[in-house]
């Protein structure tokens, strides 16, 4: 377990988890994989000459040789930019190689097999490369890029091992190129000073841990993922306090958002705080959940269409502990939340605010059922199918049609649930 949460959001619990874990995240820390290069189209705007004023005669030239040499030149000017700026340029030649194919072949899933093919070849040559250094974003920028790609082909275990040779690298475990046996253990990473990293350092590090925590709550390694996530929140609330006292009489710090460092959005923390809160909702650690979602929200404000997402989370929390009433209240206000039409023009996140609508309608109606009021619960479902049919959401259009059904059933013949 990591060090202690910070007394103004002492939250997670100490015990080891019991159940399976399945984590829904949300808008959390991107893992950041620099060097590589992102291919663009480039568009061009033309002019036509100008026209003679004076009399003169003058030579016509036609304007389509014109055109293409004028663009001819400016493509050439655009691709020797992008080939002696881009990053990719940073790498040595064998290497520089290898990553053109790899992020070729990855380009709209061309080829995946050999995308990873071509990563797993730059990394063994940046690896075995003295030009690179061990902790420098080229080479962990290779092992992220990869770690991703893995994961997302469902080789989990693989993704795991990537990732936490990245997060090795970027912490200093393997700058000495040391043999196997004197290598520190993976666990080590927890008693590391991160505020003492640079800042880039330390984003690209908490993304990590937050994506290693998804990769072994999937693996349902539930202890594991529960360090991860306890790990990079805690930094983050860490870096993001201020002394309790304004003498300096005491050591106690207190989470202040308004102190939060120039590299971390409101948006990425919340997410982390929501991802945390998700996994021990998951587990049944609603009290943890509910506080975390609490500052989440806190943290999101009432300006995007996440808000409804986190709103919904609370009453889901709230529902399974049995307390019907509070978890009517959140549904309620996120509803109002997602329904209210100036909440999708701030951010344009509206397909959001829809899909959490017909979420939240579906379980306004399941609420009402669970506490014997059919008829307000056919209501709710009535109006999530007709929400599911406009937006085109078929899995709540599909529960709305099937929950209708049971009470009507329920109504035909009451003698069968007596």
């Amino acid at each position: 377990m990591a060090t202690r949460l910070l007394r103004s959001i002492s939250l997670i619990p100490k015990q080891s988890i019991i159940s399976r874990a399945q984590v829904r995240a949300g808008s959390r820390l991107p893992i950041q994989s620099t060097h590589f290069v992102n291919f663009q189209k480039q568009t061009f705007a033309t002019a036509r000459p100008p026209s003679s004023t004076n009399g003169e005669r003058t030579i016509n030239i036609p304007r389509i040789p014109l055109l293409l040499i004028g663009i001819g030149f400016a493509c050439l000017g655009v691709g020797l930019y992008e080939y002696f700026t881009s990053d990719i340029q940073k790498y040595p030649p064998p290497i520089r190689q290898a990553l053109r194919k790899a992020l070729y072949f990855s380009q709209d899933d061309r080829d995946t097999k050999l995308a990873l093919q071509y990563f797993r070849q730059a990394l063994e040559l940046g690896i075995e490369s003295p030009e690179m250094e061990r902790d420098g974003a080229p080479l962990t920028g290779i092992m992220i890029q990869l770690g991703v790609l893995l994961e997302t082909l469902g080789r989990l275990p693989e993704a795991r091992q990537t990732l936490t040779l990245a997060l090795r690298h970027l912490v200093g475990f393997e700058n000495d190129r040391e043999s196997v046996k004197d290598k520190r253990p993976d666990s080590d990473v927890f008693n590391v000073d991160l505020s003492s990293l640079p800042t880039q350092t330390q984003k690209k590090i908490v993304g990590i841990a937050q994506k290693l925590g998804d990769i072994a709550a999937k693996c349902r390694l539930d202890d594991e993922a529960e360090k991860w996530y306890t790990w990079s929140v805690e930094h983050l609330l860490r870096i993001s306090s201020r002394p309790k006292s304004e003498y300096n009489d005491t050591e106690e710090v207190i989470f202040d958002k308004d102190h939060m460092p120039a590299w971390l959005t409101k948006a990425e923390l919340g997410g982390a705080l929501e991802a945390l809160g998700t996994f021990y909702a998951t587990h049944g650690n609603y009290v943890f959940a509910i506080q975390l979602y609490l500052q989440a929200l806190n943290m999101a404000g009432l300006k995007t269409c996440h808000t409804s997402v986190l709103m919904n989370n609370l009453a889901e929390a709230y529902a399974a502990m049995g307390r019907f009433e509070e978890a009517k209240q959140w549904g309620q206000k996120g509803l109002d939340h997602a329904q209210n039409p100036n909440t999708r023009k701030l951010n344009d996140d509206g397909e959001e605010c829809d899909a959490t609508c017909g979420t939240l309608l579906y379980n306004m109606g399941m609420l009402f059922e669970q506490t014997g009021d059919k008829a307000k619960a056919s209501q709710f479902y009535k109006h999530a199918g007709l929400h599911g049919r406009k937006f085109k959401l078929d899995e709540c259009v599909q529960e709305s049609d099937r929950a209708l059904r049971r009470i009507e059933f329920e109504q035909r013949h009451p003698a069968t649930f007596d």
